[in-house]
């Protein structure tokens, strides 16, 4: 049987405090929304899927990127919510295909529900007209009286919380959220306007890994719910000429020498390599696409300002430094008292704790340009991590 998926993100959010509609929260990466499209991807039985949103944000999801990535992640239309949570459900519900025979009912703010709990509930509609999943209490349950004390303790065996998605067949759910709205009922799911109008949803056992994100800590518990994306690796490397009348500058620190290294800008080996390994592990072009020296933007340039850059590039890609450790291999001269200082600018420019940033120095041992006092290199690998606003 064809089954319509709607997903309602059309709340304010407000609970959230996190100055935006709780959909558009980055989480890891992706939005909450983006997230929760993703989570049916894998339900075959799902032929079509509509986004309900806040009347204000009909045209931007529609019209943006955002727009697109949802598109390709099988959104089949945008559809303007109303001013309670069974009006916006009923828009979503409203705008499904007629030759849908079930429709289910899915709130955006949990983007972390199970494919394989989904499919469950679909089976489950194949042999009764309403279904929700829910999660089987595991606590003692207490009802309380008007006065805050405990009234009775209740069989936990019978008591389940419900999630969504929540589903039934399509009329039966367009006739009871119309009666609904008309009488000017709102539940606060689609399970309660079901038993209101006698009907006893089937209750198809939920994980409890199935989290509403509604308050600040529940961004928190978010954060363990992601998927780990392993970390990355890169890899670095540069050298650069000693020459007179230049000064010599190492991972942002000036370092006293009567020669300074040859370079367009002010020729920092050390935040160079550690440009191109942040590039590298990003999957990025190198320093000499991004900053190239025909350029006289960069002339003279501030090393450190190029590595912020580069830094910023990596963020607003959901990416930032874990790591580095650089090597830096010059016969003179001797950079023993230089390390610590270095370390600080490193951790400061890479906002990364002390045990995260090591600053070691070699030796050519008298052989090669370096060996030989014409030239400084530097060798340096960083992990980066996946970031988000969690």
């Amino acid at each position: 049987m064809s089954t319509s998926l709607v997903l309602v993100a059309a709340g304010s959010g407000t609970r959230l405090g996190a100055g935006v509609r709780k959909g558009f929260v980055d989480v890891g990466g992706m939005t909450v929304i983006e997230r929760a499209v993703r989570a049916f991807s894998g339900v075959a039985a799902i032929v079509e899927r509509v986004l309900v949103v806040h009347p204000d944000d009909v045209a931007a999801v529609t019209d943006s990127e955002l727009g697109a990535r949802l598109r390709a992640l099988g959104v089949d239309s945008v559809v303007a919510g109303g001013a309670t949570r069974t009006a916006s459900a009923l828009a979503g519900v409203e705008a499904t295909a007629s030759t849908s025979v079930d429709v289910l009912v899915h709130d955006a703010a949990r983007p972390f529900v199970s494919a394989d709990r989904v499919r469950a509930l679909i089976d489950a509609l194949g042999t009764c007209e309403a279904a929700l999943l829910a999660v089987p209490s595991t606590s003692t349950v207490k009802r309380a009286d008007d006065a805050g004390r405990v009234a009775e303790t209740l069989d936990r065996r019978r008591i389940h919380l419900a999630t969504t998605p929540q589903g039934a067949r399509r009329a039966l759910l367009l006739r009871v959220l119309r009666d609904a709205v008309a009488a000017g009922r709102d539940g606060t799911d689609e399970a309660s306007l079901l038993e209101a109008a006698g009907i006893a949803p089937v209750l198809v056992e939920d994980a409890s890994t199935n989290l509403k994100i509604t308050h600040p800590q529940d961004l928190l518990l978010a954060s363990a719910l992601l998927p780990r994306e392993p970390d990355r690796v890169g890899f670095g490397w540069d050298i650069h000429r000693l020459v007179p009348g230049r000064p010599l500058v190492l991972c942002g620190v000036t370092v006293p020498s009567e020669l300074g290294l040859l370079g367009h800008s002010d020729a920092d080996v050390a935040l160079h390599a550690i440009c191109d390994a942040l590039l590298g592990a990003a999957g990025l072009p190198d320093i000499g696409e991004h900053f190239p020296d025909t350029d006289p933007r960069w002339r003279g340039a501030d090393s450190a300002d190029l590595l912020r850059r580069v830094v910023d590039e990596l963020r607003v890609r959901g990416l930032k430094p874990a790591q580095v450790d650089v090597s830096i291999l010059a016969e003179r001269p001797k950079l023993l008292p230089f390390k610590d200082a270095m370390r600080g600018r490193l951790r400061e420019l890479l906002d990364l704790p002390a045990d995260r940033v090591a600053v070691k120095a070699r030796t050519g041992e008298g052989l090669d340009a370096v060996g030989r006092g014409e030239a400084i290199a530097c060798r340096v690998v960083v992990t980066v991590t996946r970031s988000g606003t969690l």
